[in-house]
């Protein structure tokens, strides 16, 4: 982590643009960054520099190699470099910084690719130093286990520490016995986490032993949450503020924030817009839609416009007068409090019904069974489509799908409830921000057969 965060700060001092790579994208995603980026150099370090030296035999030209003298592959051979970074550190004495204006650009973050392929959104200097962050005025640590090539890790948590004056604590790989042993000793004031981390928490009771008094803050993002998790943050860091941060790799900025007494009497908001900032919602025609109709949820940022690197049509697709077009399906309550209800590709078309996932996905995860949910849009012959559940269950307990629609008889009308029910053993896939990988969950059922109910 240390090296990612100086490699960051070095590459904009040089005058370049860093363009960090979530290291769990895959090495097709990771050649398609690479082929849209052009980048003159690579920095890679670990098992990364295998995947890094591949990607370059590909590029043309050919960018150069960095990586720390004692790089060794799997098989503990010593990989080839065109520059160690001691051999950098050496003769860099120069305290020179390159002339860099606000309209320069200042990195390029990766959106995780979840409707196609990951597009570089681009961001000037101006855009970076714009952005919100919450008030410390203590000395304090914050421990996160946020990639630092997503918005959550080089925002919210690396610049946000910096500006802040916050020790930055990055846990490189999340594991809850370690987040645990780092939390009573480190003894953070802040955290940030994701739902599927919170999930595992939970799962573990990983904290039940532990001193969580520390902590001032705790702000989570990236996915939805089921309000029992939410719940049991509320309740484990009892002297902290619990805040749900809405936001997008293109916004560049948290677009709402949510604190716990606000979720308790409007579950399924994500909050107020964010000082200087601004949430509307639109049909399909851009026209303005009334408060409490759904639309498509689009946000004016105080951090400013960006654009996609080297990608005008999807830069016109979705950034339009100032306002990014999420993606996102919600509406706006009579309060000025916003709520998704899906993703626009994520809604199920039943006989001409709309089901939107979110709403069921929060139904099941009352079940006391169920760890894990996510909802499918399946093909049906006469309706168009039919709603599919995939869960997973507790350890010791079972679940059957007349069992989960008697359950879900007082919650939700017939036509949202599933007619397919699937389950896994082991955790859902996940993309590189820790969503639920749908896409990965229809090719894995449609190959794998997972058991059905």
């Amino acid at each position: 982590a240390i090296l990612c965060y100086v490699t960051y700060m070095a590459i904009q001092k040089a005058g370049g643009v860093a363009a960090p790579i979530n290291p769990r994208l895959a090495r097709t995603e990771i050649a398609h960054v690479l082929a849209n980026a052009r980048p003159r150099a690579i920095v890679a370090a670990g098992e990364h520099l295998s995947k890094a030296r591949d990607a370059c035999l590909h590029l043309e030209p050919r960018p150069l190699l960095l990586g720390p003298i004692d790089s060794n592959d799997a098989d503990g051979h010593r990989l080839p470099l065109d520059r160690t970074l001691e051999d950098l550190a050496a003769f860099d004495t120069d305290t020179f910084q390159v002339p860099i204006s606000e309209s320069d650009l200042a990195d390029l973050l990766y959106t995780s690719g979840t409707t196609g392929l990951p597009k570089g959104v681009a961001s000037t200097h101006e855009n970076v130093l714009s952005i919100n962050v919450l008030a410390s005025e203590v000395e304090d640590a914050f421990m996160h286990a946020a990639p630092l090539g997503t918005v959550l890790g080089t925002y919210g948590t690396m610049i946000a520490c910096l500006r802040l004056g916050l020790t930055n604590v990055c846990l490189p790989v999340f594991s809850t016995s370690r987040f645990a042993e780092l939390l009573d000793d480190q003894r953070p004031g802040w955290l940030m986490l994701v739902p599927a981390h919170v999930q595992l928490l939970r799962e573990f009771g990983a904290l039940e032993d532990v001193d969580t008094t520390s902590v001032k803050v705790v702000l989570f993002g990236s996915a939805p949450m089921p309000s029992e998790s939410f719940t049991w943050l509320a309740t484990t860091f009892s002297e902290a503020l619990v805040m749900n941060a809405y936001s997008l790799t293109e916004a560049g900025d948290a677009a709402c924030l949510l604190s716990f007494d606000d979720a308790r009497t409007r579950p399924g908001s994500v909050g107020k817009p964010m000082a200087g900032g601004a949430v509307d919602v639109i049909d399909e025609r851009g026209n303005h839609l009334a408060v409490s109709q759904i639309g498509e949820l689009v946000l004016r940022m105080r951090s400013g416009r960006r654009f996609y690197f080297d990608n005008p049509d999807a830069t016109a697709q979705t950034f339009h007068d100032g306002w990014v077009h999420t993606g996102d399906l919600g509406y706006v309550d009579e309060d000025g409090f916003v709520y998704l209800v899906d993703r626009k590709h994520d809604v199920i078309n039943r006989g001409g019904f709309n089901v939107y996932s979110v709403e069921v996905e929060n139904a099941i995860y009352e079940h006391p069974a169920v760890l894990e949910a996510t909802v499918l849009g399946i093909d049906h012959p006469i309706l168009g489509q039919d709603v599919a559940a995939v869960v997973r269950l507790a350890e010791g307990t079972s679940l059957d799908l007349a069992a989960l629609r008697t359950f879900l008889t007082d919650r939700l009308a017939d036509f949202k409830q599933p007619r397919q029910l699937f389950f896994f053993d082991t955790p859902l896939p996940r993309t590189s921000l820790e969503k639920i990988d749908k896409s990965a969950l229809r090719v894995a059922l449609s190959l794998n057969n997972a058991p059905t109910a």
